[in-house]
């Protein structure tokens, strides 16, 4: 069965709308099981839906989209942080293929730059904490330069939450600087259980809540290609060659 054009650019575009979103990778060493995040932003508010399964440095991320965007087939990544390797996962036309991306590793300068990008007020604690997923969350509030407010929830227990400073990988690794509470979150060892950011005039613009925590053991298989056949674009993510993003 020929694999269509316009099928491999949705998924490729689909699993990219999916990193965008999380701008997150999690190495949760000491944590395996399942995460089960959903994500709202736009005006519209549609939820999106992540999974994360992780396992000994291994995590593997499922995107379920918004009713009205979903495609027939199924999509996934595995990132494997101690192999600095992310596999990109496609089911289409009754193919399933697999396409290996490396992790760029950041230099120090790269880190500084990335920091000093989003100038964020100091992480205040407010007092409050909650139950979520069955993890208990402290609540910290910071102001973006722009005068936006981020409501952050952090729970110990999960491994750290790791930004991709790599940017949009689809793209050939263009820089994309994480978010300052991502920053903040990475150095205090700490899972974001529900993040929420407000205008300048109070309306929420987007929220990130975890729903469910399943601390469970993995199959190896979950974390494997195989029953995969790979496949490679000349020049995909780099300078030429063939851009599935591009329209005809």
């Amino acid at each position: 069965m020929k694999l269509s054009l316009s099928s491999l650019r949705r998924g490729l575009c689909l699993t990219a709308f999916a990193l965008i979103t999380c701008s997150a990778v999690s190495a949760a060493e000491t944590f395996e099981g399942r995460i089960h995040m959903e994500i709202a932003s736009g005006k519209k508010k549609e939820k999106m839906g992540i999974d994360y399964s992780m396992k000994a440095g291994k995590l593997r991320m499922d995107p379920k989209m918004p009713e009205g965007q979903r495609h027939e087939g199924g999509m996934g990544m595995i990132m494997d942080m101690p192999a600095h390797e992310m596999i990109i996962l496609m089911e289409m036309e009754g193919r399933k293929m697999f396409m290996r991306r490396p992790i760029p590793q950041p230099t120090a300068e790269q880190s500084s730059k990335a920091r000093d990008a989003h100038k964020m007020s100091p992480p205040e604690v407010t007092g409050r904490t909650e139950m979520i997923a069955g993890y208990k969350a402290t609540e910290y509030r910071m102001t973006g330069e722009k005068g936006e407010i981020i409501e952050l929830w952090l729970a110990k227990g999960l491994g750290p939450f790791m930004s991709y400073s790599g940017g949009n990988p689809m793209m050939g690794g263009r820089s994309a600087p994480p978010a300052g509470w991502e920053n903040f979150a990475r150095d205090g060892n700490a899972f974001p259980m529900r993040v929420v950011t407000h205008g300048k005039d109070g309306e929420e613009t987007m929220r990130m809540e975890v729903t469910s925590v399943e601390k469970t053991s993995l199959p190896d298989s979950l974390f494997s290609t195989d029953g995969y056949s790979e496949f490679s674009l000349p020049g995909f993510g780099g300078g030429g060659g063939f851009n599935p993003f591009k329209r005809d």
